[in-house]
Parts: C-alpha cells; structure tokens; sequence
C-alpha cells in the first residue's frame, strides 16, 4: 500500500452537506451508545499541469441510541457530515486514478482532523460531549475496504 501523504497534499475541503436530528434531551448522566461510520469515496477531477488531483467524498454518520432500545427503534440522534476534499500530487511521477483510488485510505489522517473540528461543535450544542470522534484509526484493523469506497466503525 502507497501512503498518498507522501506525495498529496490537502488543497481545499468544503463541507456540502450537515444535517443533525436530536429526537430528545438527552441528560448528562443518561448512558447510550454511539456509532460512527466513515465512508470515503474517490472522484476523478480534471487538471492543468503535469501532477493530478482527485476528490475525496467523506461522509461521516454518527447514530446514538440508549444502550436498551431495540434494533428497531429511532435513533436517540443522528449526525450527518459530508465534506469534499481536493488533494493535489506534490512531488513524485503522476499518479492514476486507479492507484489513488487503491490507496486513498491513507489519506484519513488529515481528514479526521476537519472532520472533528466540524462535528464536535454540533455535538457540544446537543450536549453530547460524552460521544468521541476517532482522530487516527489508520493501521488499527478496524477498516473495511468494498468496492471503492472505505469504512470505518
């Protein structure tokens, strides 16, 4: 596996889509759980010049319910995250898509960041300070790869 840090910089990121459902005051001391989903998908973009870039499409959904409710119950609150990212190769030969899409997983490490600094605010407003965001799961095996795209729990 290639670590695309390497050779890609962060060029741009812009967040296209937050939406946030709190379906009931949640107390302090009320224990639930949280789940956090990463889905990473990579898009061809068009470019001037001798090096590539490509976007990367993060969604980011976060679901809390009490540790008693049922599979089929509502969600206690859910939090959707979509941020665009552009990275452009730096250095090195020119790298196709075919390879940036095999090895955009690495590239987390700089999104988990924007990711946090976008999402911990909204949680805060909620008061749901308890729920943490992963900043770095890379490397830890809990990272499932199918067909283009990457999740993490």
């Amino acid at each position: 596996m290639i670590n695309l840090l390497e050779q890609f910089s962060l060029a741009h990121t812009q967040v296209t889509r937050l939406n946030a459902d709190l379906r009931e005051i949640v107390p302090a001391n009320q224990n639930f759980s949280a789940k956090v989903e990463l889905n990473l998908t990579p898009l061809e973009m068009a470019f001037e010049g001798e090096l590539p870039q490509y976007q990367l499409t993060a969604r980011v959904v976060c679901r809390g319910s009490r540790e008693s409710d049922s599979v089929e119950d509502q969600p206690l609150f859910t939090v959707e995250l979509v941020v665009q990212a552009v990275y452009a190769q730096f250095r090195g030969d020119p790298i196709d898509f075919e390879t940036f899409k095999s090895n955009h997983g690495s590239l987390t490490r700089q999104l988990y960041p924007v990711i946090h600094h976008q999402l911990q605010p909204v949680l805060k407003q909620f008061g749901l300070d308890q729920v943490k965001l992963p900043y770095d799961l890379a490397g830890n095996g809990q990272e499932q790869v199918a067909a283009g795209q990457r999740q993490v729990h």
